[in-house]
């Protein structure tokens, strides 16, 4: 899917476009061989390309022919060859700024295009706006995590096996939000030196602000993802608290137990034992190893 959008300083709401006019933001989405071809015509670089469309590339910068090229990634994704992110390619070039993706992104830029109001004809400034929206897809999907882990964790002791495997997959998409900002941010670092695009006073400003928020994303996703180590450190010293609890119980039992199969198992020999003409003897016998069990289970549970 391509599609043409367009606003200018006077018109800014983005609308889409049956023409291609300079100063279009060209968004395409899960690009069939006819796309790719269609892209490379408007001086998309082919590699590059290929590349943006690998499930599984990282972030980064390039300059190519006077052309800033950015991939990021972008949070949770129905694709099914990614885990949590999906990359997203950006082209700044000297007509257009091009978005394309291997993944649908209408969850992404439809809100973006009804709430922005800015000219795509100055492409930094509107690329910065793009990846401030991908950057509150970052912030929006920690927080709910975030939520979700303080639900979890409110009482380690009542902690179940489900509760940790909750908590490992908040683990795997963490890490995997890590992947993925920590490239951007050396990217958006990159951009700043206007080796890679040049800059003006405002836009650097943007860029500066983008790169803050990030590194606070950064700094979030290891405060959760520590959050989340301690806690199974604490679950485990629970569960091994309780293991030794009911081992120490059993074995009370066992030994409290001795002195009572001891006694039954001498007056159950089948020869004569004293008393064995007492039509008492059994319940003297039973009331002796019941108080032998009970003091000597008494005694170690006092010891501890």
């Amino acid at each position: 899917m391509i599609d043409y959008l367009r606003s200018t300083h006077y018109r800014p709401s983005i609308k889409k476009r049956i023409e291609l006019q300079p100063g279009s933001w060209i968004r395409c989405e899960k690009p069939n061989d006819s796309e790719k071809d269609r892209l490379i015509e408007l001086g998309v670089d082919r590699d590059i390309l290929l590349d943006a469309l690998d499930p599984h590339e990282i972030p980064r910068v390039e300059l190519e022919e006077g052309q800033t090229y950015f991939i990021t990634r972008l949070p949770d994704t129905d694709d099914e060859f990614n885990d949590f992110t999906t990359p997203v390619l950006f082209l700044l070039g000297q007509r257009y700024i091009i978005t394309v993706s291997r993944d649908n992104l209408t969850r992404l830029w439809q809100p973006f295009i009804e709430r922005t109001h800015a000219p795509t004809t100055q492409k930094t400034k509107f690329f910065m706006l793009m990846m401030e929206a991908i950057t509150r897809q970052y912030q929006t999907r920690v927080a709910s995590i975030n939520r979700q882990m303080r639900a979890t964790t409110s009482n380690v002791q009542n902690l179940t096996s489900k509760d940790i495997m909750k908590l490992t997959e908040y683990e795997r998409k963490l890490n995997d939000y890590l992947d993925a900002l920590q490239p951007t941010n050396t990217a958006i670092e990159k951009m700043l030196s206007g080796r890679v695009l040049k800059l003006y006073e405002d836009d650097r400003d943007l860029v500066e602000d983008l790169s803050i928020e990030l590194e606070q994303l950064i700094a979030r996703c290891k405060s959760l993802l520590r959050t989340i180590t301690n806690v199974r450190d604490s679950y485990r010293a629970v569960m091994d608290t309780r293991l030794n609890e009911t081992i120490r119980l059993l074995t009370v039992i066992t030994v409290a137990l001795t002195i009572p199969t001891m006694i039954a198992g001498l007056f159950g020999m089948n020869v004569p034992v004293p008393g064995a003409e007492d039509p008492l003897m059994f319940w003297k016998i039973t009331i002796v190893s019941i108080v032998a069990a009970c003091a000597l289970g008494g005694f170690f549970l006092r010891k501890r």
